[in-house]
């Protein structure tokens, strides 16, 4: 009980001081909501007017993503993405340089992504620019082989990543022989095998009104953003999306899976531990009340772990996120220690959840928790890429744009017993899988 009180009294305390911190006027500087319309062509766009930023941003949101790789074609996915993102015209090119526009593309588990950002004032010509690239890629032997080394070389990178390696080894675990299980740069000799017939054919399945949105900030009005749209995207086909396979999750090991298990870390000495949890239920009902749950547990000091930080000193980086794949929710917690810790800090971490699935969440933890994961989402909100990419997330779990509309009312919604509930369906020694990497 002691431990319990001196948790609550954390938890307020960071309440309280996060309280004074956002009491000044926010909500004018965040637009959290977006709107949805259409193109002729069935083409959805997801518009967030935000007048007086003189800026525009704009995604092309391909659902599918990793996860439409079939056996042997890990990178795919990133490869053919970053390729169709790429302005093969060098005048053009200056153009788009010269104009100051910013061009990304990437993936992820269950969706791709080219970004593009740039004065509003040159937003007709970049897009046509953009657009006319996208339409008309061009998938040549150079280009692929370009690409597949900067892939590579992010790979090599990822790979002497303790926390990045161990997050892998993780899915691994969860969804057995899945893309998820993958690097989304690749491996090597998957990368090298992959053909400009298979690039294109990932271009052609993502490339439909059914497949492809776009998610737009700016402050253009609606009507003149729609004609530029339209101007340039009228030849995107109006046909349905191909569905990708839904990867079903493997029950957690009876046993820890021994550090041999997972061979993708190649970096220098070090430990991590990795655990993971599958929350149970549907996505809608479940997101929200996971969110919240997170901020309790793993948000900065005063929350739930940050004793084995603070107080025990077993980890030097210690954290915890929400994954979505294949319309699952995977809680993880990971921490970076010192080698003679290792393996003590996997059994404190999982002690740590082990009792609060069957001890659960007092009141008023949980109404604490709610003000903080309410402060964690309007703070995160105030930067465009991270409503972007939240909005993504959310589109690729097959959600709606109202429960993204609606999540901090939904974060409202969730009371104690429904929380206890979740938390003890889901934190037992029975549901976790756990990774644990040690190099000498």
């Amino acid at each position: 009980m002691k431990k319990r009180s001196n948790f609550i009294r954390k938890l307020l305390l960071v309440l309280s001081l996060g309280s004074l911190l956002v009491r000044p006027q926010t909500l004018p500087a965040q637009p959290l909501n977006f709107e949805i319309f259409s193109l002729g062509n069935g083409l959805k766009v997801y518009y967030q007017f935000q007048p007086g930023s003189k800026l525009t941003t704009v995604v092309f949101h391909f659902l599918g993503g990793q996860s439409l790789e079939n056996p042997g074609q890990a990178g795919l996915a990133f490869l053919a993405t970053r390729l169709m993102a790429e302005v093969t015209d060098e005048d053009r090119l200056s153009e788009l340089l010269a104009a100051g526009v910013n061009l990304s593309a990437g993936s992820r588990a269950d969706f791709c992504f080219i970004q593009m950002e740039g004065l509003t004032g040159h937003l007709d010509k970049t897009l046509g620019i953009v657009a006319a690239g996208l339409r008309t890629p061009l998938f040549s032997g150079p280009r692929i082989g370009r690409v597949r080394n900067s892939l590579k070389l992010e790979a090599s990178r990822e790979a002497c990543r303790l926390v990045d390696s161990a997050l892998i080894c993780l899915r691994q675990q969860v969804f057995p022989g899945s893309p998820y299980g993958q690097s989304l740069y690749g491996r090597e000799a998957e990368l090298k095998s992959v053909s400009r017939k298979e690039i294109g054919h990932f271009y052609d399945s993502i490339t439909n009104s059914g497949s492809l949105s776009l998610l737009v900030i700016t402050d253009l009005e609606k009507k003149s953003l729609q004609e530029i749209l339209t101007r340039h995207l009228s030849w995107v086909k109006n046909t349905p999306p191909v569905s990708g396979t839904r990867f079903q999750a493997a029950e957690p090991a009876s046993k820890k899976v021994p550090d041999a298990g997972c061979g993708h870390y190649q970096g220098p000495p070090g430990a991590v531990v990795a655990l993971g949890y599958l929350f149970p239920g549907e996505l809608a009902e479940t997101f929200p009340a996971a969110y919240l749950l997170e901020k309790i547990i793993g948000e900065g000091p005063g929350s739930m772990v940050w004793n084995l930080r603070q107080e025990e000193g077993l980890a030097y980086n210690l954290n915890t996120r929400l994954e979505i794949l294949a319309g699952k929710i995977l809680f993880v917690c990971y921490l970076e220690t010192e080698k003679e810790l290792a393996t003590f800090s996997l059994f404190r971490l999982k002690e740590t959840f082990s009792r609060l699935g069957q001890q659960g969440l007092d009141p008023e933890v949980v109404a604490a928790g709610r003000v903080i994961a309410r402060n964690a989402y309007r703070r995160e909100s105030f930067s465009r890429d991270n409503r972007l990419g939240f909005l993504s997330l959310v589109l690729a779990g097959g959600l709606s744009l109202d429960f993204y509309n609606s999540f901090l009312d939904s974060l409202d919604k969730k009371n104690p017993d429904q929380l206890n509930e979740l938390v003890r369906a889901t934190f037992s020694s029975e549901r976790v899988y756990e990774v644990l990497i040690v190099r000498d």
